[in-house]
């Protein structure tokens, strides 16, 4: 599958960062860190291990960038290796019996909901039954509201939100990202909003 990429000149960007261009290769770690970084943050709730996950994204993209041909894919190829060495790790780290910090409430749970309450989820739910809505309520009630609601979906429809409202990837690419067909992704983020939607519009009951 033949991913459009939303960048027109990515494909001369990443052929110059094989080949050596240093400011090529800090065009892309500048242009997709913060990208990275957010879905990580969001599927963990832990910074630290977030940013370290995104360094060994990259320094996995640039011993690999030589090799890689797929044009128009990079974004979904960048994206699968970032999850992959989350899960890996996460797996590595419950193997060793290490809690990680997801205590409900916290300042970093507080911190990784505030993209989704400010953004396209306060977009989609604000104005909701009872004439209330995301909108009248105070930042960190959105904040609470949002997380407690994202927190119920399943792993793999969190996943799906946070490749599509974080990453800020296209369902085509979200598909190529977790190697499954297109209509099935759909159908999953349909479902997830769906889920929310409820959930939110219960609450302003």
């Amino acid at each position: 599958m033949q991913i459009a990429t939303t960048e027109p000149n990515i494909d001369q960007t990443l052929s110059d960062a094989a080949q050596g261009d240093a400011q090529a290769w800090r065009v892309l770690v500048e242009r997709y860190t913060p990208r990275v970084l957010g879905l990580l943050i969001k599927q963990c709730h832990d910074r630290d291990l977030a940013e370290e996950i995104t360094q060994a994204t990259f320094v996995k993209v640039v011993s690999k960038l030589g090799q890689y041909d797929e044009r128009g894919r990079f974004e979904s190829w960048l994206f699968r290796i970032a999850m992959n060495r989350l899960r890996d790790e996460m797996r590595r780290r419950k193997r060793q019996a290490v809690a990680m910090d997801m205590t409900p409430g916290s300042a970093r749970a507080d911190q990784d909901a505030g993209g989704l309450a400010g953004g396209t989820f306060g977009g989609t739910f604000g104005g909701t039954s009872g004439g209330g809505g995301l909108e009248q309520l105070t930042h960190q009630e959105q904040l609470e509201q949002v997380r407690c609601a994202v927190e119920t979906l399943s792993e793999s429809d969190r996943e799906i939100i946070y490749l599509r409202h974080t990453a800020g990837l296209t369902f085509a690419q979200i598909a190529d990202t977790l190697e499954q067909p297109l209509g099935t992704v759909l159908a999953r983020g349909h479902r997830a909003l769906g889920k929310l939607k409820t959930l939110l519009s219960s609450a302003d009951d």
